[in-house]
């Protein structure tokens, strides 16, 4: 059965949701657009791409960036393959490889507050304060998500970390937090997903587990 995500425009506290979903005993973050306001980020980074080789896309800016979002990289590379100007002898490695590059020069430039709200690590830390079990799901791979987590000083807060170097299927597809769910130990109805973009949130609604829509970014 579908779960229907419920909206939320601010980040919650934890006394909120305790009460919103009991009995609540793990919560799983998405990381882009949920725990990080990062999308943007990413955008630059493929805009960045584009400006290098030449490549010209055939969608303004802010359609480019409504077809990431959400979207794991070697997904979008499907995408941006037939764009005008990609080389020929491009492949999806080449392409992750460098649009991380800019990421993360991207992440040391911008300024912390720019992109992380701090209502997000009183909600983490008192998740972690009170033994809840705190995990990360992210179409990212490992690479960007550990030096994110480093540059916010978050390393520390999960008890697990899924990325897209972990899973054989990705968002849309449930496989990820359905796995999560697994390592976790505990079942479904004890499990909250944060998450923000529609295919994330078509990954989170199949698992049976509550879900939060994160609209505070």
């Amino acid at each position: 059965m579908k779960t229907i995500p419920k909206p939320f425009k601010k980040v919650p506290d934890l006394e909120l949701l305790k009460t919103s979903f009991p009995p609540l005993k793990a919560l799983f973050f998405d990381m882009d657009g949920t725990l990080f306001n990062t999308e943007g980020i990413h955008t630059d980074a493929l805009l960045a791409i584009a400006l290098k080789y030449q490549i010209r896309p055939p969608h303004s800016p802010e359609v480019v960036h409504s077809l990431l979002i959400g979207k794991a990289d070697h997904l979008l590379f499907d995408i941006i393959k037939g764009w005008e100007g990609v080389p020929e002898n491009w492949n999806v490695d080449d392409f992750i490889k460098e649009k991380n590059s800019n990421i993360i020069q991207l992440l040391l430039k911008t300024p912390l507050e720019s992109y992380f709200q701090i209502e997000i690590k009183h909600l983490l830390d008192s998740a972690r304060d009170n033994g809840l079990f705190i995990g990360l799901v992210t179409s990212s791979e490992k690479l960007v998500t550990t030096e994110l987590l480093k540059i916010t000083g978050l390393s520390h807060v999960f008890d697990l970390i899924l990325t897209r170097d972990d899973c054989p299927k990705y968002k849309p597809d449930p496989w990820p937090y359905l796995k999560a769910s697994e390592l976790s130990g505990f079942e479904k109805h004890e499990i909250l997903i944060f998450e923000d973009s529609h295919v994330g949130l078509e990954a989170a609604s199949h698992t049976g587990s509550h879900v939060i829509k994160a609209e505070w970014y």
